[in-house]
């Protein structure tokens, strides 16, 4: 039968092939947003490691202030450096643990 309108169409329906473009066009959106994000992402990420580093900087000196060494003071500088070298050496203890947990 030539002229049958199922042949017209071929394997797939008319709704198959709506639904199959509007998924491309959904999965082209994606990656769009996705790589218009990417900078805003990695903007956040930076300003959350500065307000973290500013927070354990304050928690460091208030620490040492506590145990009765003032600002500025010679033994204050050095608590601070000794606090930075127990939590860089803390850090990296964490990410070999969990570096080999992989």
């Amino acid at each position: 039968m030539t002229g049958n309108r199922d042949e017209n169409i071929g394997a797939h329906g008319p709704v198959y092939r709506a639904i199959e473009r509007a998924l491309w066009a959904l999965g082209a959106a994606l990656i769009l947003f996705l790589l218009l994000s990417y900078p805003s992402l990695q903007a956040l990420r930076q300003e959350a490691a500065t307000q973290m580093d500013l927070a354990i900087a304050a928690e460091n000196a208030e620490y040492c202030s506590k145990w009765g060494m003032p600002a500025g003071s010679p033994q204050h500088l050095g608590c601070l450096q000794d606090l930075a070298a127990i939590r860089a050496r803390s850090e990296q203890r964490l990410r070999d643990e969990i570096a080999s947990d992989f």
